[in-house]
C-alpha cells in the first residue's frame, strides 16, 4: 500500500475585486483638488525654510499688468485644477499621474538647471513637490490600474514584468531625449534661440554639457516616458477571445465616419493607445512648459512655445521608437 503524504490544508484565496470607494462620486474630484493644493502648499512651506529662494531671483515680480495673464498665479491655479480634473477623468492612477507630472515638468527643470544655474537640490525639490502633490491624492482616492496590478491577467503581462524589456525601453527613451537636446545644443540652435527669447544669465553650463551630463539630468524622464507611453499600450491588448468582433468595411454602405476611421484610424489597439498617450503627453507638456517658462524674468511667449515644441518633438520620436519596437518584437502578441 502506497504511503500517504500528509499535506497542510490548501490556502484559499478569495477572488475579490478592488474595494469600492465609499466616497460619493461627486465629492472625489473636489477632495482630490483640495488635497493636491494643500500638499503642495505644505511642502513648499517646508522647503522654503531649508533652501534659498533661488526661483524667486529668476521669476517675474507680480504686477497689476500681468495679474490676469495666462501665467499669473490665478491662471496657474485654474490650470492646475483643470489638469487634476483631466487626469482623474482619463482614469489615471498614481503611477500614471507621477510619470505624467515628471514628464511635463522635465523641460522647465532642465532649463532652470542648465541655463539659469539653479542648484540641483532646488530643482529636485521643485519636481518632487509637483509629483508628490499630484500622486499622493490620487493614490488615496483611486485604486491601481490593471497594468499595475500583477494579479490581473493581461495578454502581454510578461512584457510588463520583464526587467530587460522595461530597462531597455527606458534606456531607448533616454537616448532619444539626449540626442534631441544635445544635438540642438551642439549645433548652437538651442543656445541662440533661448538667448533671443529669454533673459539667460549665462551659457557657461550649457556649453559644458555632454551626452552623459544631459542623460544624468533627464534620466528619470526616460523611465517616466516608458511608464506613460509604452506600458499602457502593452496593457491595452485584449485577452484571446475577448475582442469584440468587427464587421468588414464595405465602402458601398459605410458612412463618412466609418470611412474616415477605416482610412486614418486603422491601427491596432496597442498603436491607438500609444498615439493617444503621446498626444495627451504633448498637450500637457507644451501647456505646462509655456506657462512655467513665462514666469521667468525676460521670457517671451515665442521662446516658451518653441522650447516646449522641441520636447514635444522628442516625445513623438520616443513614441515612434516604441511603436517600432512593438511591431518588430518576436515575443509580442499583436492586437
Amino acid at each position: 500500500m502506497a504511503d500517504v503524504i500528509e499535506r497542510d490544508e490548501p490556502t484559499v484565496i478569495p477572488a475579490r475585486g478592488p474595494r469600492r470607494s465609499r466616497l460619493p462620486a461627486p465629492l472625489r474630484v473636489p477632495i482630490l483638488i483640495v488635497l493636491n493644493l494643500g500638499i503642495k502648499v505644505l511642502l513648499w512651506q517646508t522647503v522654503a525654510n531649508l533652501l534659498p529662494p533661488e526661483l524667486g531671483f529668476v521669476s517675474k515680480a507680480p504686477t497689476d499688468l500681468n495679474a490676469y495673464s495666462l501665467y499669473s498665479p490665478y491662471a496657474r491655479l485654474v490650470t492646475r485644477i483643470l489638469t487634476v480634473h483631466a487626469t482623474w477623468a482619463l482614469g489615471y492612477d498614481f503611477f500614471d499621474v507621477s510619470a505624467l507630472t515628471l514628464l511635463t515638468n522635465a523641460p522647465f527643470a532642465y532649463l532652470l538647471s542648465t541655463y539659469y544655474r539653479i542648484s540641483a537640490l532646488t530643482v529636485f525639490a521643485y519636481v518632487n513637490i509637483e509629483i508628490l502633490s499630484n500622486a499622493i491624492p490620487t493614490y488615496l482616492l483611486r485604486s491601481k490600474a490593471p497594468a499595475h496590478r500583477p494579479g490581473v491577467p493581461l495578454r502581454n503581462r510578461f512584457l510588463l514584468n520583464s526587467v530587460q524589456v522595461q530597462f531597455s525601453n527606458a534606456l531607448l527613451a533616454i537616448c532619444v531625449y539626449v540626442v534631441v537636446i544635445w544635438g540642438a545644443q551642439k549645433t548652437g540652435l538651442l543656445h541662440s534661440f533661448l538667448v533671443t527669447y529669454f533673459d539667460i544669465p549665462t551659457l557657461e553650463a550649457a556649453y559644458l554639457e555632454t551626452p552623459v551630463s544631459v542623460a544624468g539630468k533627464i534620466l528619470a524622464a526616460g523611465f517616466a516616458a516608458k511608464e506613460f507611453l509604452l506600458n499602457p499600450s502593452i496593457a491595452a491588448q485584449t485577452l484571446p477571445g475577448q475582442a469584440t468582433p468587427v464587421a468588414n468595411f464595405d465602402a458601398s454602405t459605410a458612412d463618412l465616419k466609418a470611412t474616415l476611421k477605416h482610412n486614418f484610424w486603422y491601427f491596432g489597439r496597442r498603436t491607438r493607445t500609444l498615439i493617444q498617450q503621446t498626444w495627451l503627453l504633448s498637450v500637457f507638456m507644451v501647456a505646462n512648459t509655456i506657462q512655467s517658462c513665462m514666469t521667468l524674468s525676460g521670457a517671451e511667449f515665442n521662446g516658451a512655445a518653441g522650447y516646449a515644441g522641441l520636447w514635444a518633438v522628442a516625445n513623438v520620436i520616443v513614441a515612434a521608437w516604441f511603436a517600432w519596437v512593438g511591431d518588430t518584437s518576436t515575443d509580442y502578441v499583436v492586437n
